[in-house]
């Protein structure tokens, strides 16, 4: 199977990945396009031939689908650890199974993509994921420290500094409970900026994402309009300057998050009051 990819140049030539997931479609399809970016792929058919591998080969990433027959990839989280301490783990899941992978996040691994996920972001957090690696084990061999910091200014844009360079993406240290905020029905995840609803996640812009995970931090509490809109601004507000700052992105947010805005679900508008989080079920 081909894969349509634009030209992308890692920084980390030659890393040692390790593909464990029960479906050969997408093992072949990562095989591809790791090879043609330069790594050096390795694939597991299961758990257990995974934590074999583990157990006898070096991997510096391990992508770990955590819903496989028989030994599942939590298990395998859990044992690989004393065999793999300096290897970074990235979970594979469903939307179904996004809980899992948060508890997956509380236990070692450093981050989570969704199935099917693109390219870019595949390559993104894996990248992101060997530059936390480097940060804690930096390589013997400093002509290959100099090779990936020459590879990694090649491939950014001119002017700017990639991602994976000042440290975009979760730490392996950060906490997943300051990083995901939940509700019945409604997963954020603060870092990525996806609000998470049943089987479909939600790219927010910069501003909704603040909007909602004020709110959430304060849910069952009514935030005032110039307490919300002092939030995003840093600076004390009018009212009809706060109303006018939240009208647009608050009607953008309520369309995605909401099934009928006339009629929602989690952000309620308390006439001359402001806003309320608060979960109901609608009729």
């Amino acid at each position: 199977m081909s894969v349509n990819m634009a030209p992308f140049t890692t920084a980390f030539p030659g890393a040692r990945i390790l593909i464990v997931d029960d479906e050969p479609g997408i093992r072949r399809t990562l095989m591809e396009i790791f090879r043609r970016v330069g790594y050096h792929p390795s694939e597991a058919t299961s758990g257990t031939e995974g934590l074999q591998k583990i157990q006898t080969e070096p991997f510096d990433l391990v992508l770990l689908d955590l819903n496989m027959p028989g030994m599942s990839g939590t298990a395998v989280l859990a044992a690989a650890r004393p065999y793999a301490p300096n290897t970074v783990f990235i979970i594979i899941t469903a939307y179904a199974t996004l809980d899992s992978a948060i508890q997956a996040l509380r236990h070692w691994a450093f981050d989570y993509l969704f199935k099917p996920s693109s390219v870019q972001e595949i390559l993104r957090v894996v990248e992101n994921g060997l530059a936390s690696r480097q940060q804690r084990v930096p390589p013997d061999d400093p002509v290959a420290l100099l090779e990936r910091a020459l590879a990694t200014l090649k491939s950014a844009p001119p002017g700017t500094m990639p991602d994976m360079v000042v440290g975009a993406g979760p730490s392996p240290e950060t906490k997943p409970a300051e990083r995901f905020l939940q509700a019945p029905g409604l997963t954020v995840d603060t870092h990525k900026g996806l609000a998470i609803i049943a089987e479909e996640a939600i790219a927010l812009t910069p501003t909704e994402l603040e909007i909602l995970t004020y709110l959430m931090r304060h849910a069952g509490r009514v935030v005032s309009t110039q307490e919300l809109g002092a939030h995003l601004q840093g600076v004390e507000l009018s009212v009809h300057e706060a109303r006018d700052l939240l009208r647009a992105p608050l009607h953008r947010l309520r369309h995605k998050i909401e099934d009928d805005p006339a009629h929602p679900r989690f952000i309620h508008t308390l006439r001359g009051r402001g806003y309320l989080f608060e979960v109901r079920e609608v009729c």
